[in-house]
């Protein structure tokens, strides 16, 4: 990527350090409220359901549906110039909540509504992203 790359995660925010920190053990985690236990993504200080304020952060199935996706042919921000075309995901996870990331692997256009899974993508050594890729896992 021209020497760039990708822009990576500030690992000392608190609304994405417990994220990181389980996908580089390969697993996957999003935020429940501690009132009413809605499970949401991305994450935030507030409940968006009861407006309660404080969080757990709770293991959830690595598998979900992909929901809807964009291939992109031109790169906005140039660290992503040797990677066009790529296409980003919008997957409803199994446990709930929809959560974005890159595609990858063979696919085609009329795949929305398909079971994904997620690969879990080391890009430095304390950073992992979350990818999807077609199949049930």
């Amino acid at each position: 990527m021209d020497g760039q790359r990708e822009p990576l995660p500030d690992l000392s925010d608190p609304m994405v350090a417990p994220f990181f920190a389980a996908t580089a053990e390969g697993r996957l985690t999003v935020q429940r409220c501690a009132d009413c236990g809605y499970l949401r993504w991305p994450p935030g200080p507030m409940c968006p359901r009861c407006q309660t304020i404080g969080n757990d952060w709770v293991d959830v199935r690595p598998t979900g549906t992909l929901y809807s996706y964009a291939t992109y042919h031109r790169a906005l921000n140039p660290v992503f110039t040797d990677a066009v075309p790529y296409t980003v995901g919008l997957v409803e996870l199994d446990d709930g909540p929809r959560m974005y990331g890159r595609l990858i692997g063979d696919y085609e256009t009329d795949r929305v509504g398909a079971a994904v899974h997620a690969v879990f993508q080391p890009v430095t050594p304390e950073v992992t992203f979350v990818w999807w890729t077609l199949g049930p896992g």
